[in-house]
């Protein structure tokens, strides 16, 4: 080959690489530039438009969680208080007095606390058992740990009543 030749070819294929890299620089780093930027916002309008499905959920999701907060007696801070009012409700519902509500003893033992809530109720054997039934399966207050039952009377009317000492347990 003549060395005009290679020396055409030469430039050639340095005018050639130039003009790639100048093309590279003015044209194609610009377009992948933007086709990135284009992929970003094609995101965030995908999540844009999730946006209104998940704000349903969210929705959907405070309403049952407030339905199981509701099912649970749960309305402010104070367990006992909320017992007390639930044992209340419960009285109310199976017509049975409530006689006596101590305050909770609380009993540490290896890092496990525990509260144990005593009440006293006043009414016949089904009525109480229900009453009993209800706290424990319906709300979180914990379990049963012991239920004493005794017929008394009362020599002033001739009545007889059930007494029904409940002790509910709950482990913190």
């Amino acid at each position: 080959m003549s060395k005009i030749l290679r020396n055409k070819v030469f430039a050639l294929l340095v005018g050639f690489v130039l003009v790639l890299m100048l093309s590279y620089a003015l044209a194609i780093s610009k377009t992948i530039q933007m086709r990135k930027e284009y992929h970003a916002l094609e995101k965030e309008q995908q999540q844009y438009n999730n946006l209104s499905q998940q704000l349903l959920l969210l929705h959907k999701k405070e309403a049952y969680l407030d339905s199981i907060l509701q099912s649970l007696n749960l309305d402010n801070t104070s367990i006992e208080n909320n017992l007390l009012r639930v044992v209340n409700q419960e009285a109310e519902r199976n017509h049975l007095k409530v006689i006596n509500f101590d305050p909770p003893h609380v009993h540490e033992m290896a890092g496990t606390q525990s509260k144990t809530f005593n009440f006293v109720l006043r009414g016949t054997f089904i009525d109480i058992l229900k009453a009993v039934h209800s706290i424990e399966m319906q709300s979180s207050f914990g379990e049963v740990v012991h239920l004493n039952l005794v017929k008394q009377k009362n020599y002033r009317t001739g009545q007889d009543f059930l007494e029904a000492t409940v002790f509910i347990q709950k482990l913190e």
